[in-house]
């Protein structure tokens, strides 16, 4: 703000600058030790305070004129700019909303290791689940897991990479609803099954879900819970005989996923050895974490992740959604065999 001091009559003798007032400052500049200039117009402006304008002279209202036309000036540039801001922002967010915040419901999660299998079978692995995700209008999100070798303490222990895998997808894909990893060693054998209809529908999930079983067969102590309802169950898996089977699970996309996965990867639980490794972790986050096992659903193997070589209730029959390959690398059997076989068998999908 500006301010301007006008000038005064010659008799009031105490303006600043007049000889009585020169003489006052330089007495009071002796008892205060300020400048007699300073001081003289600091007691100038507070006793003897600039009467109102009473005229103006020409130059003067002039100088006002070109003061209020700058100021006009420049309040309507000022909201030009605010004006061409928020068309700017209304455009880009409008185009933003087009878009589709979702993303695809489901996305299949692949890992490949091509240290361990040929490239012929990762190129049909990678077929068999881009056929799926196509027919269902999925999502679907392949790594080498040597991309992830640096995160784990031990690399010669492949299972525990699948866990910062997933957690990359979930970040690829923020608007995703559910993520299902599926290991290499399986191959899709029935696509005309959709995830939702055949696991992830509350009603659907309600009946599958295994209540009051024991979360290490046969027997121990910790069991599943008996009446937690099928919608707020978060984390699907399957069990085999020896107990959860990590090759096949299914996360949906909320906070509760992003902390299993994260207290699952501690590096606590990677040192401790367990005899199971991953799987061995998770079953105890599952016994003496109750945050994880209350939104947990464990569901008949068969659903998505059968044997070929399984007994009773695992075993792979035709028509199954998934056939999985797990403990194959054994001198008793054969990888390449069996999954050739499967690859010759399996289902198409159905237009």
């Amino acid at each position: 703000m500006h301010f301007s001091i006008p000038s005064r009559s010659a008799d009031q003798t105490t303006l600043p600058g007049s000889p009585s007032f020169k003489a006052k400052s330089r007495a009071s500049s002796h008892r205060t030790g300020y400048a007699p200039s300073l001081f003289a117009r600091l007691c100038s402006l507070i006793l003897h305070p600039a009467p109102p304008l009473q005229s103006s002279t020409k130059s003067e209202k002039k100088r006002q004129s070109t003061r209020r036309t700058t100021v006009s000036v420049l309040v309507i540039a000022v909201f030009a700019v605010v004006a061409v801001l928020l068309t700017i922002m209304y455009v880009l967010f409008a185009n933003i909303a087009t878009l589709d915040p979702t993303g695809p419901q489901v996305v299949l999660v692949l890992g490949l290791d091509n240290t361990k299998y040929k490239d012929d079978y990762l190129a049909k692995i990678v077929e068999n689940r881009k056929e799926y995700a196509d027919a269902h209008g999925y999502g679907l999100y392949v790594r080498y897991v040597s991309d992830f070798k640096n995160l784990v303490h031990d690399v010669t222990k492949q299972g525990w990479q699948k866990l910062p895998l997933m957690r990359s997808a979930m970040q690829a894909h923020p608007g995703s609803t559910y993520f299902w990893y599926l290991d290499q060693n399986a191959i899709i054998m029935n696509p005309n099954l959709d995830i939702e209809s055949h696991i992830t529908d509350v009603k659907r999930l309600n009946s599958l879900v295994l209540r009051d079983v024991p979360i290490v067969p046969p027997d121990s102590t910790i069991r599943t819970y008996r009446h937690v309802p099928a919608d707020r169950m978060k984390f699907i898996i399957a069990q085999d005989h020896e107990g959860f089977q990590t090759g096949s699970f299914i996360l949906k996309n909320e906070e509760y996923s992003l902390y299993v996965l994260d207290a699952w990867f501690d590096k606590l639980y990677q040192e401790y050895k367990f005899q199971k490794d991953e799987k061995g972790a998770l079953e105890h986050l599952a016994q003496w974490h109750p945050t994880v096992l209350s939104k947990m659903a464990i569901i008949p193997q068969r659903i998505f992740n059968a044997y070929p070589n399984g007994v009773g209730e695992s075993m792979y029959q035709d028509g199954d959604f998934v056939a999985s390959l797990s403990g194959c690398d054994t001198p008793e059997r054969s990888c390449l065999r069996e999954f050739e076989r499967l690859w010759d068998n399996r289902g198409r999908v159905v237009n």
